[in-house]
């Protein structure tokens, strides 16, 4: 019998429980060229929070990798998924699919002893868009809103593009103070329109620039004065996609896409220091306390949100998922085509890393955050002997100190992912 490597799992961990709630992502590689041949089983831990960090050039399958660990979530046994839930924010557009069972990759998933399944996955779209939706066909299962009264004045001025010490970021500040005064946590962007008109330090210029900005907002049609309850975010052992890839089409779009990130960091991070403490409770007093199960969230285009250099409203939430997420159960998968880009602390905090072909020599050297030293001449020399077909990278383990070339399998959800060809392909595998 062939043994699976185990990555992601610690000493202690392996010895109690060996391969149980891990999710099986690939084969192990062995050899090059023509003598390349898949082996042993690779099985990623799930049990416990990671941050993942999943890399390579564009059109390396880092998004199919990413999606390929959602499904194996929802395959767990019965007691182990009910504790686990998966919130993809979807930047690019690419996860509604996954309701649907991968016909066309049937051939390769019977290579593999699988076969094509629907993924048990909730479909949320921005309230502004349904229509869209209706007149694509594209089937949804909720609009969803976020409250107006938690972003906060420096949310709204890093959207907007403004300074927080010039005159709009000064304007926009007081506009905040003034509507929390009035209204508490509970307002729309007209009431803060109307604080902004009625302001009597700004000049008039400055004021029909910040309106005009907040006017704007409204069309993004996903502020109200409640949002969607939370709890509807994280159903148990299932996927929620959270689409926000309509926002590239504004000049504003990535930072209209960090303000919604940030903005669902937080909640992510609130909701799961309050369920840490109910598990707490429930171990110390045995009564049982409803709460959310520990969640994976799952971030595509991650250097947009928290870059190396320069900041943007998901910053600090997200950093705050990166440092501290750790204790109330929250797990990272960063997806990015230059991991050069991203901030150090994302990638120092990276404990596993799937890593596709990467070109640039800044993108490999980025690496060496994450790995000892020592190692890097491994990584850069794995990369490039790695076989030339998609869906092959170098799986790294910070537990063992240990690098894997890998063979992802393939997805038995449909993929939305890929660029488009006038001949079409049965299989990303055909490549």
């Amino acid at each position: 019998m062939v043994e699976d490597i185990i990555v992601g799992r610690d000493r202690k961990d392996l010895a109690e429980l060996g391969n149980k709630g891990t999710a099986f992502i690939g084969k192990h590689i062995v050899g090059k060229g023509e003598e390349a041949h898949l082996t042993n089983p690779i099985k990623m831990d799930l049990t416990r929070p990671h941050i993942l960090l999943v890399c390579g050039k564009r059109g390396s399958g880092k998004s199919y990798s990413a999606g390929v660990v959602a499904e194996e979530l929802t395959l767990l046994d019965k007691e182990i998924k009910q504790n686990l839930s998966v919130l993809m924010i979807d930047t690019m557009g690419i996860y509604w699919s996954m309701k649907r069972p991968n016909e066309k990759e049937r051939e390769a998933l019977a290579g593999w002893g699988l076969e094509p399944k629907p993924m048990e996955m909730k479909f949320f779209i921005p309230k502004g868009y349904v229509q869209e939706y209706k007149d694509a066909g594209i089937e949804y299962d909720y609009p969803f809103t976020l409250p107006c009264g938690e972003m906060t004045a420096a949310d709204w001025t890093i959207t907007f593009g403004f300074k927080p010490m010039d005159d709009h970021g000064i304007l926009v500040e007081r506009a905040i103070k003034a509507v929390k005064k009035r209204f508490g946590e509970v307002y729309s962007i007209d009431d803060i329109i109307s604080e902004v008109n009625s302001d009597k330090k700004a000049e008039k210029k400055t004021k029909d620039a910040v309106s005009s900005r907040f006017e704007a907002a409204k069309e993004w049609g996903i502020f109200e004065k409640v949002g969607t309850p939370v709890e509807r975010f994280f159903a148990p052992g299932a996927i929620s996609v959270i689409d926000i890839s309509h926002y590239t089409r504004s000049g504003s779009g990535w930072s209209v896409r960090s303000m919604i990130i940030g903005l669902f960091a937080k909640k992510v991070f609130q909701a799961r220091l309050m369920a840490r403490k109910s598990e707490e409770l429930e171990v110390i007093t045995g009564e049982k306390k409803r709460s959310i199960p520990m969640v994976w969230v799952i971030i595509d285009e991650a250097h947009q949100f928290i870059p190396a250099e320069g900041t943007t409203a998901a910053f600090e939430p997200v950093q705050t998922l990166i440092k501290e997420g750790r204790e109330p159960g929250i797990s990272l998968i960063l997806i990015t085509q230059i991991p050069n880009k991203l901030h150090p602390d994302a990638l120092a905090q990276s404990d596993m890393v799937i890593a596709h072909r990467l070109t640039s020599e800044a993108d490999m050297k980025a690496l060496q955050g994450i790995m000892q030293t020592y190692m890097l001449d491994d990584i850069m020399t794995q990369i490039n002997n790695l076989p030339r077909q998609k869906g092959v990278a170098i799986m790294l383990d910070d537990n063992s100190e240990r690098i894997y070339s890998m063979q992802v399998r393939p997805r038995m959800s449909w993929h939305a992912g890929g660029s488009p060809r006038a001949i079409k392909k049965k299989s990303i595998f055909e490549e």
